[in-house]
């Protein structure tokens, strides 16, 4: 288990971490392919803990504390980690599992673990079906994005490619619309996106890449109130959330 809190572990092993009750309770509830857990002496004495593991198909380990601190990464474990498999689609198969009526986002060079959570727990609120990270963005199923996604993972198609360029240009020839947020765009409250659709989003430094810029139908502003210097620009999980509103939104 200690091997999948590094990346090249995961990569390996082609399987992630699930750590804490609330994770693993939304990794069942959605039926994740989970493989093995381990806890500690201490958290069995949780109902709770004992509920989740009741519903596990796989073998648990008693694990100690300094072992359980190997697994994870975090300062204060909660005392119960899951082993799941991960799930990633071929970038090329995106565009036909949208169908006529499917959307897709695309994270462009999102660095942040914690932005990129954010923003599949925010897709798969809202009911996107597909989430692609592109170059540059956090690995979708590292511990962080893992937390912060809250068992987001398990209802949405995740994929991730190296070049979004011959990706968008895939998506476009099924006829899907492709947006990108972009301060240059239109207002967000005037945008009326058609099925099937993809929307990207970039780097709070950088913006979307040339390569996404280039290929999109048209881009989305979200423009703040004038004269605040000190609001350099508006968070990209924030502005994703507003976005993911106004294009799937009730």
């Amino acid at each position: 288990m200690a091997a999948l809190t590094r990346r090249r572990g995961r990569r390996r092993q082609d399987r992630t971490l699930i750590e804490g009750r609330r994770a693993l309770q939304a990794a069942l509830d959605a039926d994740a392919p989970i493989v093995e857990a381990a806890v500690t002496h201490d958290a069995l004495d949780d109902p709770t803990v004992q509920s989740l593991l009741d519903r596990l198909s796989g073998p648990v380990f008693e694990a100690g504390p300094d072992t359980m601190a190997q697994i994870t990464d975090v300062a204060t474990p909660q005392g119960l980690v899951a082993v799941a498999e991960r799930h990633l689609h071929a970038p090329d198969t995106v565009p036909e599992r949208l169908g006529d009526t499917g959307t897709a986002l695309l994270l462009d060079g999102v660095q942040d673990p914690g932005n990129v959570g954010t923003l599949l727990r925010t897709a798969a609120w809202f009911g996107a079906q597909a989430v692609v990270a592109g170059p540059g963005t956090a690995g979708l199923y590292g511990p962080k994005v893992m937390r912060a996604a809250a068992g987001s993972h398990w209802a949405l198609d995740l994929a991730r490619t190296d070049e979004s360029g011959p990706l968008l240009d895939r998506l476009r020839r099924h006829g899907v619309a492709l947006y990108g947020a972009d301060l240059q765009g239109i207002q967000a409250r005037t945008w009326r996106p058609t099925p099937p659709s993809a929307l990207a989003l970039g780097s709070e430094a950088h913006g979307l890449s040339a390569v996404v810029l280039d290929r999109l139908d048209a881009t989305v502003a979200l423009r703040g109130a004038p004269n605040r210097p000190a609001a350099e620009s508006l968070n990209v999980a924030v502005a994703g959330g507003i976005l993911l509103y106004e294009w799937l939104g009730p």
